[in-house]
C-alpha cells in the first residue's frame, strides 16, 4: 500500500512539473511511468477474473496422529499468463500452513498436494484459498478469494489398552482394595463398618450388636460371572476441575482415556455409553456397532471442558441409569473428592464401579491423588492413576496396580 501511494505521488509529481515547466524530458518520463504503471495496474486485475480454484480433501474426519492429503488445482481461463500467483490456504488446523507461489501460463492449470498431519483434536476449516497476483514488477496487487470452506473432525486419539480391566483380577486378601457387593458371590466374606451410601440390606446386625457400631456384610465377587452387562464412561468437565494447559491439560487426557476405552470395549462387542457435563450436557445411552464409536468419538472431539455442574452433582443426578451387572468408569482430576457417596449408591446398586485419577500435582496442582485415593479404595472404588506425561497405556495396566496401593502421603 506504501509503495502504491509513493508511485501515484511521483506521477502525479512528475505530471504537475511537466505542465508548469513544459519540458520536453519530464513529459518523457511522465509517458515512461504511465507506460509503466499501467499495465502494472490493469494486468492483475484482468488476469485475476480469469482464475479458478478446486480443493479436494481425502477425508471429512481425521484422527489425532493420522493425516491426509488436500489437492489444489489453479486454472487461468483466459488467453493472458499471469508471471506470479501467491496461493495461501485458509485454515486454522494447528501446526499446519499451506502457500505456493508460481506462474501460470495462458489457459493452463497447476496442481499440487499436500500431506497435513492431525494434531489436535477439534473441528476446524479447510478448503478456502486466498490468492494474491501481481505484474512483473510487483506493484499493484491484487487478492481474491477462491474455493469454499469445508470443516473437518478431528478425533482424538484412541490407544490400545488391552490390559485395562474395570474389576482387575487380583488376589482376595487383606489388602487395601475391597471387593464389595457390586460383583456379590453367594456368600459374604468379611464384615467390616458401615460408611456412607452403604447399603442398609448388608448391615451385619450380629456385628453390630456384637460391637456396640453399625457393621456391614462385604463379599467376595464371583469371578464367574465377570460378564459386563454395560459400560458407562463419566467425564469430569467441570471448568474448575481443570489443570494444565494445551495438551498436557487434564480435559485432553480425560477425553484421550475416554476415547481408548470406547473403542477397546466397542471393538469387543460390548455396550458402551456416555455422559459428561462441559459446553452442553452429553448423554449417550449404551449401545453397539461402528456407528455409535463415530457418534461417541465425534462428541469426544468437540467437547470442551467448560461444564459447570460438578462431577459429583453429575453422577448424583445420572447414578440411577447404572443397571446392576454394569460398570461404571469416572475420569477425573484427582482433587475431586466428593464423588464416594454417589459411586457407593451405584455399588449398592450392583454396578462395578473403576476411578480413574489424574495425579493433579503432576498437572500444576497444589495436591497428589493420595487422599483422594484412599477414600475411593475404603469405598470400595477401583482405582487407577495417570501422571501428565506418563503412557497412558501403561498407567492403565491392571497388573500394575499392586503399585499405586502403596501411597506415599502427599508425595504421590
Amino acid at each position: 500500500m506504501k509503495t502504491r501511494l509513493i508511485l501515484i505521488i511521483t506521477l502525479l509529481l512528475v505530471l504537475a512539473l511537466a505542465l508548469a515547466g513544459g519540458f520536453t524530458l519530464l513529459w518523457r518520463f511522465f509517458i515512461f511511468l504511465a507506460a509503466v504503471l499501467l499495465p502494472s495496474y490493469l494486468w492483475p486485475r484482468l488476469s485475476i477474473r480469469g482464475i479458478e480454484g478446486r480443493v479436494e480433501k481425502t477425508s471429512e474426519v481425521c484422527q489425532v496422529s493420522e493425516g491426509f492429503e488436500e489437492e489444489f488445482t489453479l486454472v487461468n481461463r483466459r488467453k493472458l499468463p499471469t508471471p506470479l500467483v501467491e496461493v495461501r490456504e485458509d485454515t486454522d488446523l494447528p501446526g499446519y500452513e499451506n502457500a505456493a507461489a508460481f506462474n501460470l501460463a495462458g489457459q493452463a492449470s497447476h496442481r499440487w498436494r499436500t500431506g497435513i498431519t492431525c494434531r489436535r483434536r477439534g473441528r476446524y476449516s479447510l478448503g478456502a484459498l486466498t490468492v494474491r497476483v501481481s505484474a512483473p514488477l510487483g506493484f499493484f496487487p491484487v487478492t481474491r478469494q477462491l474455493g469454499a470452506r469445508q470443516d473437518i473432525i478431528v478425533y482424538p486419539a484412541t490407544l490400545d489398552l488391552p490390559f485395562f480391566q474395570a474389576l482387575p483380577r487380583q488376589e482376595m486378601g487383606a489388602n487395601r482394595r475391597r471387593w464389595l457387593a457390586s460383583q456379590a458371590g453367594p456368600g459374604a466374606a468379611r464384615v467390616r463398618e458401615y460408611a456412607s451410601g452403604d447399603s442398609l440390606r448388608h448391615i451385619h446386625w450380629h456385628s453390630t450388636a456384637h460391637t456396640g457400631e453399625l457393621m456391614v456384610k462385604e463379599f467376595d465377587p464371583d469371578r464367574s460371572n465377570y460378564a459386563f452387562k454395560d459400560i458407562w464412561i463419566v467425564l469430569d468437565m467441570h471448568r474448575d476441575s481443570q489443570l494444565g494447559e494445551g495438551d498436557d491439560a487434564t480435559g485432553e487426557y480425560s477425553i484421550t482415556v475416554a476415547a481408548s476405552l470406547a473403542k477397546k470395549y466397542l471393538d469387543s462387542g460390548k455396550q458402551v455409553g456416555l455422559i459428561a457435563a462441559g459446553d452442553r450436557p452429553y448423554l449417550f445411552p449404551p449401545d453397539t456397532g461402528e456407528a455409535h464409536l463415530e457418534a461417541l468419538l465425534r462428541a469426544l472431539a468437540l467437547m470442551q471442558a467448560t461444564g459447570n455442574k460438578p462431577i459429583e452433582a453429575l453422577l448424583a443426578s445420572e447414578v440411577d441409569r447404572f443397571d446392576a451387572g454394569s460398570a461404571v468408569i469416572v475420569v477425573l482430576p484427582s482433587r475431586g473428592q466428593g464423588i464416594t457417596v454417589p459411586l457407593r449408591r451405584a455399588i449398592n446398586r450392583g454396578t462395578v464401579v473403576t476411578a480413574i485419577l489424574l495425579d493433579s500435582r503432576s498437572f500444576g496442582g497444589e495436591t497428589g491423588t493420595a487422599t483422594a485415593a484412599r477414600s475411593l479404595v475404603a469405598g470400595g472404588i477401583n482405582v487407577y492413576i495417570v501422571h501428565r506425561g506418563a503412557r497412558i497405556a501403561d498407567a492403565l495396566d491392571s497388573r500394575r496396580l499392586p503399585v499405586h496401593m502403596h501411597f506415599r502421603g502427599d508425595k504421590t
